[in-house]
């Protein structure tokens, strides 16, 4: 596989021949402890055929065991010692890491999870804290030069962690993992906060949490410019149904120095919306929301979960909360629609828009009780095509004078099942083109109503896009191996 990039005006990611590069990736944050090599192939084959690009794993993940072991039962850690690494341990991971690239996969991979630096769990629980500022830098020099020669690893630190926890600073322990790293995979001494064209190279961002009393939930909430190790933003939305991810997209979209920026862990798929009072679920229409919200809004990608495969539930650990096993989950509707979206990305390249909510000259969805009537658009740099999510169909006022020439067509995409529609009634694969002599455009949806939701495509005259959503280049795979279960504890 070949290394990806930062493309030069800082907005998304490329591949060696300076192609936008695709990403959309899954949420697999325990598969090197909870997900047997038979199971991991199975899980692999099963995200490729869904279009997956990209993988979220944690090397060293202890919230769902304090011993971090592998299935085959060797721990992670010689004595829980950061400095004496399992190789058994540590080779399962390789065998993941090769299996990825087999299957043309790009990982995001955390060295280690947040709960190890601050020694603090999400149910209050405190333990001796693993991770240091005196042992993060040998450890992120031994795991860097570990996969210094690996194409398809991006780095990412924090784990599900804010720099500030608990009113403690940690910062200076994520700079000595992250100057580690440098080390070893560059053979370079990188002070944190010099050489940033070097830093750029490595391609490393931070995992914060969503911090509920604050709202802050991005990798820049702590940190500031001068960290120059930190090349590109994770958001993290997160699993309340209040957060407004193209508000926080914009946030950092906005900034005086550009950076790319995406929503690498929003609502997932079947978690609760509220603790931790249960009382519903997240569905597949949270799913798309979060994702066309954040990709119009000026996202370089996306990132999709469920909370029963990131932390790979087995058969005998459903319950009330978690009520499917992983390989139940890899087959719902949102990751269904995921591959609607890869598809739909394949079709239209949002690498080359940028965010306009000014084209919309009718706006619902400023206020709270409004959200799920918040209309984002976005438009081709040179005027090609525009893109508008309606998340709840109804109508919009469309100024359409930023779009190349008078004769314009007109798409209604759906997220759900992605199809073409002139209306709720007829399907068609070829729209009657529609004129439009300047001005603003009158526009209204198939459908109206609560999870109805559509994508608007206007495509300007001269321009051959295509249909959207029928374009499909990734490889997708035939029959499957039989499936196999998590390994049980």
């Amino acid at each position: 596989m070949e290394r990806l990039r930062i493309s030069e005006n800082n907005r998304y990611f490329v591949r060696g021949d300076g192609k936008p590069f695709i990403w959309i990736a899954d949420t697999a944050w325990t598969m090197p402890q909870r997900m047997k090599w038979d199971d991991v192939d199975y899980y692999m084959q099963k995200r490729k055929a869904q279009g997956f690009t990209v993988l979220q794993i944690v090397a060293l993940d202890p919230e769902r065991d304090m011993e971090m072991r592998n299935p085959a039962g060797k721990k992670a850690l010689i004595d829980d010692n950061l400095l004496t690494p399992n190789e058994a341990y540590f080779e399962y991971l390789d065998w993941i890491l090769d299996k990825a690239e087999e299957y043309g996969f790009y990982v995001l991979l955390l060295p280690v999870w947040g709960q190890l630096v601050v020694g603090h769990d999400w149910a209050g629980r405190t333990y001796e804290k693993t991770v240091t500022e005196g042992n993060a830098y040998e450890y992120g020099y031994w795991i860097g030069s570990r996969y210094k020669g690996r194409r398809n690893i991006i780095w990412c630190l924090g784990g599900d962690r804010q720099p500030i926890h608990l009113g403690v600073d940690y910062k200076d322990v994520w700079r000595r993992m992250a100057e580690g790293l440098a080390k070893g995979i560059t053979g370079k001494e990188l002070g944190y906060d010099s050489s940033p064209e070097e830093w750029r190279k490595l391609m490393i961002t931070y995992h914060a949490c969503h911090e509920m009393e604050t709202g802050e939930c991005s990798t820049m909430s702590y940190w500031t410019g001068d960290e120059a190790w930190i090349s590109f933003i994770m958001l993290q939305s997160g699993h309340g149904t209040k957060p407004r991810n193209y508000e926080l997209v914009k946030k950092e979209y906005d900034r005086p120095v550009a950076m790319p920026v995406w929503d690498g862990e929003p609502a997932y798929e079947m978690m609760p919306t509220t603790w931790p009072v249960i009382k519903e679920f997240h569905d597949d229409w949270i799913v798309r929301k979060r994702a066309y919200w954040s990709l119009f809004a000026g996202s370089f990608g996306h990132t999709y979960g469920h909370a029963s495969v990131w932390c790979t539930i087995s058969e005998r650990e459903r319950n009330e909360i978690s009520k499917y096993t992983w390989y139940e989950a890899l087959e719902h509707p949102g990751a269904y629609q995921i591959k609607v979206l890869r598809d739909f990305l394949e079709s239209r390249d949002l690498s080359s828009c940028r965010p306009a909510q000014e084209i919309l000259k009718s706006q619902e969805g400023d206020k709270e009780e409004e959200m799920d009537q918040h209309l984002q658009a976005c438009i081709s740099r040179e005027g090609s095509f525009a893109c508008i999510y309606f998340p709840s169909g109804g109508k919009a006022a469309v100024d359409v004078s930023g779009l190349a020439g008078k004769q314009l067509q007109l798409w209604w995409f759906n997220p759900r099942d992605g199809k073409c529609y002139l209306d709720a009634a007829t399907q068609t694969e070829q729209p009657e083109e529609l004129l439009v002599f300047g001005g603003v455009l009158e526009v209204e949806a198939p459908t109206l109503g609560s999870k109805e939701d559509w994508v608007l495509v206007i495509d300007a005259e001269g321009k051959e896009q295509g249909i959207p959503g029928r374009a499909q280049s990734y490889h997708s795979f035939g029959d499957q191996e039989e499936l196999k279960k998590v390994f049980e504890w």
